[in-house]
C-alpha cells in the first residue's frame, strides 16, 4: 500500500486499547461479531498476574525484535547532517551582484572624474591662452586663414589602411563575382542540382518529439539508470489521467461528490472499459497493466465499490466511502491492492465527502519503442483521448469541470502548435517577399520617378530578385535539413520552427548589403561591363559577408558539443543552414543578379524579362535608375536622416561616451541578475 504496517494490520492504533478495539469491530474482511475488550482500570484484574516475558523496544539491538525504519523511527540509521550550501551574500544582494555594482560604480566615478577634470582644464588653457592673446595685443594678419571652421571632423574621410587579409579576400571575392557574372547558367544550375542532391536526404527525415530523447543526454547518469532500468524491469507503465473538480461555482471551488455525479462517474468508467480503438479494435483489458491476477491497474474511488454502481446505497454512500478512505484495505479493488485515498481525492480537510477534486488514473503497460505491443497502447490512447472530449461536455453539463491527459498528449500538443505555427512561418515569408522586392526596387527606384515615367517602375522593380533572394533562403534550410538528415541527426519541432526564421534574417540582411553596394557601383562606374561592376560589388561586401557567416556558422558549431540532444541538433542544423545560405548568396544570388541588371539595362519588364517595355526612360536604364546625376541627389527619407541627423549624432565625443556607459550599465545590470537565473525546464 505504501503505508506502515500498524496503519494495514492496526488501523492506525496508537495504543494496545485502540489496537484492540480495532480487532473487535464487526466490518467486512474483519471480526464476524462485535467483540468488545474491557478498558483496563487502575485496580488489579482478580486472578491474573503481570506476565515475566520481556518487552522489546522496537529499535532493539537483537535483530529478533527490531522493527523497520518505517515503523519505528528509533531504529532508523542516524544519517550524517546535511551540509547546507554557504551563499555568500552581502546584506540581500548576492557577493557577485554586489562586487559588478561597486565595479560598475567605480568606473562611472572615475568617468566623471576624468570628464569633469578634462572640462576644467580645457577652461583652464582657453582663458590662458586668451590672457596671452590679450597681453601681446597682436594684430590679426591678412595671412591667416578665415575660412570656415570645420565641424565634426571625425566625419570626413581619411585614407583607410590597406590590410592584406581583406586584400586578398577582395581579390577572391572578385574573382568570384566576375566569374559568377559571366556563367550565370552554369552557376544557376550547379547550385540547383548541388541543393537537389542535399535535399534527398528528406527521405530520411525524422522528427523526434520524446521528451526525454530531446532533453536529455543519452550520456547522463539519469539516462544510463533509466536504460538500465528498461532493461532489467521493463519500462514504466504508461499513465492516462481524468481529473474531475468543482469550480464552475461563482462562490468558488465546492464538493464534486453527490449520488448523482457518483451514477453519472460510474457510467464513464464502464464506457471506457467497453471502449474499442478505432484504428485496431483494442480494449482496455488489452492494454492496460496487469500486476496481479487478470484485472487491469485503474486507481479510482469506484474501485472501493468494487466498480459496481449497484453495490452503492443511496442512502449511506457517503458513510461507506468514508470508511473506505480511512480503511482501503477493506475496500480492496479487482486488483486487489489498497487504494491510498491521497491519491484519489484532492481539495479537502479531514472528510473526503468534502473533497473538491477527484483524480482517475488508468495504468497501460509501456513497451519498447517501435513494438506492436507500444503502437497498440498508442492507439487506444487515441480513442481515449476522443472518448474524454465527450465526457468534458458532459461534465458541464453537471456543472463540473473535466480536464485530463494521456501519454500522447505531450506529443500530441507539440505538433498540434508545430502545425499552427507553419501558418505564422507562410505568413512571415510572403511578407518578407514583398518587404525585400519593395526595399530592394527603392534603392533605384523613388516616387518622383514613378510619377514622372511609370513605365520605368515595370523595368526598373526588383520583384523578381527579392522572390529569388528568399527562396536561395528556403533553399539552403531545405539542403541543411536534407544533408544531417540522411547522416542521422534527428530534427526536432524547435528545428522546424526557429531555423527559417534564423536563416531569413540572416540571408536578407547580406542580399540587401550586396544589392545597395551594387548600385553605389553602378552610379560610380556606369560605363564598365556588367561583369566589372559585379566583380566590384562582391569583392568590397564579400570579406563582410565572409566574416559574419564563420562567425555564425562557428558559434552554432560550437552549440553542436552540447549534450542535450534538442540544443546539439538545432545547433547542427543552423550551422548547416547559414554556411550554405552564404555560398549561395555570393555565388547563385550573384548571377540571378547579373542577370537582372542586363533586363534592367535592355528595357525588358521585371518577372517578365521577354516583354520589352518602349516607353522607359534609356537614360534611367543606362545605370539603373538613375537619371543622370541628378538622380543621386534623390535619397530616401530614412538614407538622408541616418546621414545628415543619425550619424553625426552618433559619432560625438559625449555621445560615444553617454552610449558605452549606458550599454556597460546593461552588460553590468546583466551580470548582477546572473545569480537569479534558475535551471531547468519550466513543468507548465
Amino acid at each position: 500500500t505504501g503505508g506502515k504496517a500498524m496503519d494495514l494490520i492496526g488501523g492506525g492504533a496508537k495504543n494496545y486499547t485502540q489496537f484492540l478495539k480495532f480487532l473487535g469491530d464487526k466490518k467486512p474482511f474483519g471480526s464476524p461479531f462485535q467483540i468488545n475488550f474491557p478498558i483496563p482500570s487502575k485496580a488489579d484484574f482478580p486472578g491474573m498476574e503481570p506476565g515475566s516475558d520481556k518487552a522489546h523496544p522496537c529499535n532493539s539491538t537483537d535483530e529478533r525484535y527490531k522493527c523497520a525504519c518505517v515503523d519505528c523511527a528509533a531504529s532508523c540509521p542516524e544519517l550524517p547532517s546535511v551540509k547546507e550550501a554557504h551563499e555568500c551574500k552581502v546584506g540581500v544582494l548576492p557577493c557577485l551582484s554586489f562586487a559588478v555594482i561597486i565595479v560598475y560604480s567605480v568606473f562611472l566615478f572615475l568617468l566623471i572624474l576624468a570628464v569633469s577634470g578634462h572640462v576644467a582644464y580645457a577652461k583652464h588653457t582657453k582663458s590662458r591662452n586668451e590672457r596671452l592673446r590679450l597681453l601681446q595685443d597682436a594684430s590679426p594678419s591678412d595671412d591667416e586663414d578665415e575660412g570656415d571652421i570645420v565641424h565634426q571632423a571625425g566625419l570626413l574621410e581619411k585614407p583607410t589602411r590597406s590590410y592584406p587579409l581583406n586584400t586578398v579576400c577582395d581579390r577572391i571575392f572578385s574573382r568570384l563575382g566576375r566569374t559568377a557574372a559571366n556563367f550565370p547558367a552554369i552557376t544557376i544550375s550547379s547550385s540547383v542540382i548541388v541543393v537537389a542532391l542535399l535535399s534527398l536526404g528528406w527521405m530520411r527525415f525524422t522528427v523526434e518529439t520524446d521528451p526525454v530523447k530531446l532533453w536529455v543526454s543519452p550520456d547522463s547518469e539519469a539516462a544510463k539508470e533509466k536504460a538500465f532500468f528498461d532493461k532489467s524491469f521493463g519500462p514504466f507503465f504508461r499513465a492516462e489521467q481524468a481529473f474531475l473538480v468543482n469550480d464552475t461555482l461563482s462562490t468558488g471551488p465546492g464538493p464534486v461528490l453527490s449520488y448523482d455525479t457518483l451514477n453519472w462517474w460510474f457510467d464513464v468508467e464502464n464506457r471506457i472499459r467497453r471502449m474499442k480503438s478505432i484504428n485496431g479494435g483494442y480494449t482496455l483489458d488489452d492494454v492496460c497493466y496487469k500486476p496481479t491476477g487478470d484485472a487491469c491497474v485503474v486507481q479510482s474511488l469506484t474501485g472501493y465499490f468494487g466498480g459496481d454502481f449497484d453495490l452503492v446505497d443511496p442512502d449511506m454512500w457517503a458513510e461507506d466511502l468514508e470508511a473506505c478512505a480511512e480503511t482501503p484495505v477493506n475496500c480492496l479493488p479487482d486488483f486487489q491492492q489498497p487504494l491510498n485515498p491521497r491519491y484519489l481525492f484532492g481539495g479537502y480537510n479531514g472528510s473526503v465527502i468534502n473533497s473538491t477534486a477527484i483524480v482517475v488514473t488508468w495504468a497501460v503497460s509501456n513497451h519498447a519503442e517501435g513494438t506492436f505491443e507500444l503502437e497498440r497502447a498508442m492507439d487506444w490512447e487515441e480513442s481515449l483521448k476522443g472518448l474524454l472530449l465527450t465526457v468534458q461536455e458532459e461534465a458541464s453539463e453537471h456543472g463540473l469541470r473535466l480536464s485530463f491527459n494521456t501519454e500522447i498528449s505531450l506529443e500530441e500538443e507539440l505538433n498540434k502548435s508545430t502545425n499552427t505555427d507553419a501558418k505564422i512561418v507562410a505568413v512571415s515569408y510572403l511578407i518578407m517577399f514583398l518587404y525585400a522586392s519593395i526595399a530592394l526596387g527603392a534603392t533605384t527606384l523613388t516616387v518622383r520617378d514613378v510619377l514622372n515615367n511609370p513605365a520605368n517602375a515595370l523595368v526598373q522593380s526588383k520583384f523578381m530578385l527579392g522572390v529569388v533572394g528568399i527562396l536561395i533562403v528556403l533553399m539552403s534550410v531545405s539542403a541543411s535539413v536534407g544533408l544531417f538528415a540522411a547522416a542521422g541527426v534527428k530534427a526536432t519541432l524547435i528545428i522546424a520552427e526557429v531555423i527559417p526564421f534564423l536563416v531569413l534574417a540572416v540571408g536578407v540582411d547580406n542580399i540587401f548589403l550586396i544589392v545597395h553596394e551594387f548600385e553605389r557601383v553602378n552610379i560610380s562606374h556606369a560605363d564598365e561591363p556588367v561583369s566589372e561592376r559585379i566583380a566590384k560589388a562582391l569583392g568590397r561586401m564579400g570579406p563582410s559577408i565572409l566574416l559574419s557567416a564563420t562567425t555564425e556558422t562557428v558559434a552554432f558549431a560550437l552549440g553542436a558539443a552540447v549534450g542535450m540532444p534538442a540544443v546539439r541538433n538545432f545547433a547542427a542544423y543552423a550551422a548547416g543552414a547559414v554556411f550554405i545560405n552564404a555560398i549561395l548568396q555570393v555565388t547563385m544570388f550573384i548571377s540571378i543578379l547579373a542577370l537582372n541588371q542586363k533586363r534592367v539595362e535592355a528595357g525588358r519588364a521585371d518577372c517578365f524579362p521577354f516583354i520589352k517595355v518602349k516607353g522607359a526612360d534609356s537614360n534611367s536604364m543606362a545605370i539603373a535608375g538613375m537619371p543622370g546625376l541628378a538622380g543621386i541627389e534623390e535619397e530616401g527619407s530614412l538614407q538622408r536622416f541616418i546621414r545628415k541627423t543619425y550619424a553625426p549624432a552618433l559619432l560625438g565625443k559625449k555621445t560615444k561616451t553617454a552610449i558605452i556607459t549606458i550599454f556597460l550599465g546593461f552588460f553590468t545590470i546583466g551580470l548582477a541578475l546572473l545569480p537569479n537565473v534558475e535551471l531547468g525546464l519550466d513543468q507548465r
